[in-house]
């Protein structure tokens, strides 16, 4: 990707190989070098490295060729260039970018089973589970900071997750009309995704919502003097309000729509408060 026979100019020098440079003037350059990029952006927050030793790793070492970190780095790399579905892992695994970001050099990547019982075995179970909530606020933190907003306004909402076969947890939603997952989100004001959580598509829109919400608040409270809370009217639960009134904040749940915003986008004009710091 260096010598590429054109005028020699400064590009990007992974850290975590420095063997690696990266230009976008190359004349042969694979379509999926992008994920280069995303292993330089991982090894200098150290993001997925965060899992080493965390994850419940029960298989045969001697029989091991990939380890956990390899296998959450191989599926999150391939989320985010696009490749969503498991089964592109057959094809990707041979690619040469997606290789040299796993340190795979010549041999190839894992294949869509081996995914798949990583997902299912380690990742799906309680301890993966927190191991993943883990990364994700490693890679919100510098995000957040970077912003310096003195409050931080979260929207919670509910979404649907179609789905054609007979996965577990999938039911028929009868507010979507389709059999579908029903995930729960809580997001910034900005769009920065502070918690996602999977859950069956027959529950009801505020399912699990103080248990997401409470750990974020407690989490960035030494970081923010105020929290502002928006949902819409499915979001107006006893749980709620009495969650506000036990952090002794003035609060105001705008039950009819959901976020009435200003002009300028970022400040609602009705929202609940949630805990300001004293």
């Amino acid at each position: 990707m260096i010598h590429s026979g054109e005028e020699r100019t400064n590009g990007i020098r992974c850290r975590f190989n420095p063997s690696i440079g990266i230009n976008f003037q190359g004349a042969k350059m694979s379509s999926d070098t992008g994920i280069l990029l995303l292993r330089e952006i991982d090894e200098r927050f150290g993001i997925t490295s965060a899992l080493e030793g965390i994850l419940q790793d029960s298989r045969n070492v001697s029989h091991t060729r990939h380890s956990c970190t390899d296998l959450l780095r191989q599926r999150v790399y391939q989320i985010a260039a696009g490749y969503e579905d498991c089964n592109d892992a057959n094809e990707l695994r041979k690619d040469p970018a997606l290789r040299l970001a796993l340190d795979k050099n010549n041999a190839y990547a894992a294949s869509q089973s081996l995914l798949s019982r990583f997902e299912n075995k380690i990742l799906g179970n309680q301890q993966g589970l927190q191991a993943l909530d883990g990364v994700l606020q490693r890679s919100i933190d510098p995000l957040l900071k970077r912003e310096g907003k003195a409050r931080l306004i979260l929207d919670l909402d509910s979404s649907e997750d179609p789905a054609h076969g007979r996965q577990e947890g999938v039911n028929y939603n009868g507010h979507f009309r389709k059999n579908c997952y029903h995930p729960l989100f809580c997001f910034t004001s900005s769009g920065i995704c502070l918690a996602g959580k999977l859950r069956e598509g027959n529950v009801h829109s505020a399912h699990g919502a103080l248990e997401m919400l409470s750990p974020i608040v407690e989490r960035y409270r030494k970081h923010f003097k105020q929290f502002w809370l928006r949902g819409d009217a499915a979001f107006a639960k006893p749980e709620l309000y009495a969650y506000c009134e036990q952090k002794e904040s003035s609060r105001k749940i705008n039950s009819s729509r959901f976020g009435n915003r200003s002009s300028s986008g970022d400040e609602p004009e009705e929202s609940p408060i949630i805990p300001e710091n004293q």
